[in-house]
């Protein structure tokens, strides 16, 4: 087994927002080369002309949304019990946790893969994908759904680094997926004239080298062990006791956006490629946020292993600052870049539409989505796990299914998510606050 080559970087010396500046940073960067490149998917695909592949990608998106949620849930687990015994100082714990991580990661995600694959058909009907549509979005789903378990374990791989404080290591983990899903996708979109299969081929290569950069790094930390069964057995009930609620906390956010797309696809395969510009769209502009979320639990969890409280509560209060003026920022431009965008992506009718409400004005709804990132994070980092899936649930169904619905009914596609909006500002204020009690309750 290779020596540890890096020590593990402390969050319990120095300003809270420091840290987050400097993690969020890296992590925003690997994310956003990854976003960036389902972002240029849709953008080719856009260029071919047919409407009913952009669709096809928004109904796939939302399927591999829910399975990648999963695989991120897991990877939240394995991330808060490591931070915990690198916290503690206590090396052979945090090997002994990420061999038990795998096994669980494994185990989970191939079962998912497995069921969704089989029943990818019933998945897209029940989403409204139908015709060539759904015949594109399944050939697309059978592609790249083999490659979700290898995904899995490089994204569990990537919360260790993290744990660890490693935030070139993070980086790299996203970067390398980015390159290798950037060089391909001309090739073989175009280059081969495979179009959609295509770009379902570039993601699979792009997984299996995030994978293997994982394992690279996890065996370059000392910290990559084969698992013992006894080892397996006395670490699964840490780990579930926060993978579970985080599994069921993160597919919360996917079932209600399966929802939203069933409801958008009402109103036709344009307002359903709109929402899948949107959906990407925001996903590159809100990046920070996304890595904003993985980078507070580990920070937490190693004031919280060592006693430290009060850093606890700071990092709820610089995260949100964070999350104010990143959001401000962001929203200012988008609103800038509304016609550009509605370009690029020759979006008409209800896409162009549903663009416009989204840049001018919705996009503000991501300080509040931000403010639930977090809190969830700081819940599923803090012993209270089952809060988060709580709020999330929340969230996915009472305070997004009945506004949907009310939106759709009087405002058509724009009410969609206007109704969602104004779901996910209500529930984000409610953590907010439950997350502050929460935090002066361990202080006590």
């Amino acid at each position: 087994m290779a020596k540890p080559t890096q020590s593990s970087t402390s969050y319990l010396h120095g300003p809270i927002m420091g840290h987050i500046n400097r993690m969020t940073l890296p992590g925003g960067l690997g994310l956003l080369a990854l976003f960036a490149v389902d972002f240029v998917d849709l953008f080719f695909i856009s260029l071919l002309g047919e409407r009913e592949l952009a669709a096809a990608v928004g109904f796939a998106g939302s399927v591999l949304f829910f399975c990648q949620s999963i695989g991120i849930g897991l990877s939240i687990a394995v991330s808060a019990t490591v931070s915990r015994a690198l916290g503690a100082d206590d090396q052979d714990k945090a090997r002994a946790l990420i061999a038990s991580g795998i096994v669980l990661t494994v185990l989970t995600t191939g079962l998912i893969a497995l069921l969704v694959w089989v029943y990818r058909d019933a998945v897209l009907g029940m989403l409204g994908a139908s015709g060539y549509t759904l015949d594109a979005a399944s050939n697309y789903l059978a592609i790249i759904l083999p490659s979700f378990v290898l995904l899995s374990i490089g994204m569990a791989a990537g919360g260790v680094m993290r744990a660890r404080g490693d935030a070139r290591g993070a980086l790299w983990l996203t970067l390398s997926g980015a390159i290798v899903n950037a060089v391909l996708d001309p090739i073989l979109i175009f280059g081969l004239s495979l179009n959609l299969t295509g770009a379902a081929i570039a993601s699979v290569l792009a997984r299996i080298t995030m994978f293997a950069f994982g394992v690279y790094k996890l065996h370059q930390y000392g910290l990559l062990s084969w698992p013992r069964a006894a080892s397996v057995r006395a670490n699964l009930p840490n780990i579930t006791n926060i993978a579970v609620p985080s599994v069921l906390t993160n597919i919360a956010t996917p079932i209600g956006l399966g929802f939203i797309t069933a409801t958008m696809a009402q109103f036709g395969d344009s307002a359903v490629a709109g929402f899948a510009i949107i959906a990407r769209l925001q996903q590159v502009a809100f990046v920070a946020l996304f890595a904003l979320s993985g980078v507070v639990g580990p920070i937490a969890g190693q004031n919280l292993g060592a006693g430290a409280y009060d850093r606890v509560a700071e990092v709820l209060t610089e995260s949100l600052r964070f999350v104010l003026w990143y959001c401000l920022a962001i929203c200012l431009l988008l609103a800038v870049l509304t016609h550009p965008i509605v370009l690029l992506f020759q979006a008409s009718g209800d896409a162009a539409q549903l663009i416009r409400w989204f840049t001018f004005g919705l996009s503000a709804v991501y300080l509040f989505n931000g403010i639930t990132f977090v809190t969830n994070a700081l819940f599923n980092n803090l012993g209270a796990p089952k809060t988060s899936t709580f709020f999330n649930i929340m969230k996915a169904t009472v305070f997004t299914i009945p506004f949907v619905w009310v939106g759709a009914a009087f405002m058509g596609a724009p009410g969609v998510l206007i109704g969602q909006a104004i779901g996910s500002i209500l529930i984000a204020l409610a953590g907010w606050f439950w997350c502050r009690r929460w935090i002066h309750t361990l202080a006590s």
